[in-house]
């Protein structure tokens, strides 16, 4: 006699056995520790509305004039969802799609349709305030990408493998071209780029930018540790755990810096997001096994 109850049993172990993998645990801590950020993100959008107005700062027909393609005719169908009040209401849809993600009762369709969400207002909101986007958002894009993309394939760990390669190689990627970056720029090199960003209205801390001025050894050897500090943070992948710990430490250590003097707080979220992804990759290089099956 055949058990009813045997399929809906063992899909439900298989989905348990499935949540314990080390690769599932590190997609789902990403996905915390980015959905903190995007809460705070949108509170801070919405608790400053006027930014988005059509008067503001991050005016929608001002940035629309940044792509030849969104000047034309047709695109005015997107004034109602980029012009308040509709752009209030898609960050608020945000912060909804994040805390759905905090929710640790959430269910697996929940979790889906929020990461696919903010996957795709990414976009949106790359386009709609172009202007005032920074490493911050696109990272952001590309780990939801990765996550939304790892929601399809439920039952191939190999493809979830996959996404958490992806993160963990765009972070190192992004960290290794910043510190490239720099250090062809002679601005970095002798410390001035480093001066410079503390003495402006945006970035700049006051007593930090006169510090600098006062003694230029002091930015200098900033500018070299930034350069230094992301260079190295690729070694993460493949250096011994205490390496790996202290490189990531400083990774976290510079972000917190970056919003304790220059208020880039989201940076915090979004880089620390992709650590799970960067340590589960690297036990797995240092153990030799390239793909978990």
């Amino acid at each position: 006699m055949t058990d009813t109850h045997a399929v809906p049993v063992d899909r439900a172990l298989q989905q348990t056995e499935l949540a314990t993998l080390p690769v599932d645990r590190a997609l789902r801590r990403t996905e915390l520790i980015n959905s903190i950020g995007v809460a705070i993100g949108s509170l801070e959008f919405l608790a400053r509305p006027k930014q988005l107005a059509e008067t503001g700062l991050l005016s929608w027909p001002v940035g629309r004039t940044r792509f030849r393609w969104s000047t034309k005719k047709h695109v005015d169908a997107l004034n109602r969802l980029f012009n308040p009040p509709g752009v209030y209401g898609l960050i608020a849809l945000r912060l909804l799609a994040s805390a759905a993600l905090l929710n640790p009762r959430a269910s697996r369709a929940t979790r889906t349709s929020a990461v696919t969400f903010l996957a795709g207002t990414n976009w949106a909101l790359h386009v709609r305030n172009g202007f005032g986007t920074d490493g911050t958002d696109h990272m952001n894009m590309l780990t939801h990408a990765a996550l939304a993309a790892s929601k399809l394939f439920p039952h191939d760990q190999l493809a979830r493998e996959a996404c958490a390669w992806f993160i963990a190689g765009q972070s190192v990627l992004s960290y290794a071209s910043a510190g490239a970056a720099k250090l062809l720029s002679p601005f970095w090199r002798d410390g001035s780029a480093m001066a410079g960003i503390f003495r402006t209205q945006t970035y700049g801390t006051k007593w930090v930018g006169e510090l600098m001025k006062k003694y230029p050894v002091v930015a200098t050897a900033g500018g070299w540790g930034v350069i230094l500090g992301e260079l190295a943070f690729p070694l993460v992948l493949v250096a011994p755990k205490p390496v790996a710990r202290a490189l990531l430490g400083l990774g976290a250590a510079f972000h917190v810096g970056n919003a304790a003097f220059m208020g880039l707080n989201r940076f915090i979220w979004a880089f620390s997001a992709t650590y799970p992804s960067v340590i589960h990759v690297s036990k797995h290089l240092n153990e030799g096994d390239f793909v978990a099956m």
